[in-house]
């Protein structure tokens, strides 16, 4: 595959310190890539992978590739992260969410006071027993995630870790935008008077969001309707709906629905 081999030249140690034309040529001449020089830098500026590459104090380590994982189905990826709610006066809890990458559905969640190794250990443990574990689980660089006995708990299930490349916001888009979906809700309190009443509040949410909210990302299904698979019979349901009125009047639509 090009667009591998041209990453793979990218993340090469030896081409770290190495401007995009100086990294071209020498693997080309090593015979390392296959492509043009337009073709690779395309490839590198897809994968954001231009730019200073060289290591120094700006930067530890090099280039990461951006994490892609493809989910086809439920049950394949899973995505989490922390999130604060504010509470009364000065006080923060912290929302712990976990969802099903190709539904979009909550599949797992927790209010605490603090973030605590311990709380995701138990969360996902939970989870895993109702739902199954995924393939694969992502997050981002947080200490919790990258902790021991969380990485033990998923090797033992034989679920792969995937972790958002270091100071990159948008590794983990889907846990992000759950997480505004939540903050911008019209119910949403901007602060809540108790962590039971932010449990409540967001257990009545996660329910609302997963079986009534239509997801644009989902061909306006409900989350929980993908996650459990009966988006296919209200798809038909709605084909139904749009041939019987194509039928009464064909001339309100520009083509067959």
């Amino acid at each position: 595959d090009e667009r591998a081999q041209v990453c793979d030249v990218l993340s090469d140690e030896q081409f770290t310190d190495l401007s995009m034309c100086q990294t071209y040529w020498r693997a080309f001449d090593s015979d390392m890539i296959p492509c043009s020089q337009s073709t690779f830098y395309r490839i590198a500026k897809a994968e954001r992978m231009v730019g200073d590459r060289r290591r120094g104090r700006h930067s530890g380590s090099p280039s990461r590739r951006t994490p892609r994982v493809a989910a086809t189905r439920p049950g394949q990826l899973w995505s989490w992260d922390v999130t604060e709610l504010k509470g009364p006066q000065r006080q923060r809890f912290k929302l712990y969410l976990a969802i099903d990458v190709f539904s979009r559905s909550p599949v797992a969640w927790r209010i605490e006071y603090v973030e605590t190794i311990a709380s995701a250990v138990d969360m996902f443990a939970a989870a895993f027993t109702t739902y199954g574990p995924p393939q694969v689980l992502h997050a981002d660089n947080g200490a919790i995630m990258r902790s021991r006995d969380l990485l033990d708990v998923l090797e033992a299930v034989h679920t792969q870790a995937s972790f958002s490349r270091p100071r990159v916001s948008d590794d983990n888009p889907f846990s992000e935008s759950l997480f505004k979906t939540i903050k911008y809700d019209l119910f949403c309190p901007d602060r809540f008077d108790s962590i039971d009443d932010a449990r409540q509040w967001t257990a009545e949410f996660m329910h609302r969001y997963a079986t009534e909210h239509r997801h644009s990302g989902l061909a306006w299904h409900t989350p929980a309707s993908v996650f459990d698979g009966t988006a296919a019979r209200q798809q038909q349901h709605r084909q139904a709906i749009l041939d019987r009125r194509y039928q009464a009047n064909p001339s309100r639509f520009r083509h067959p629905p």
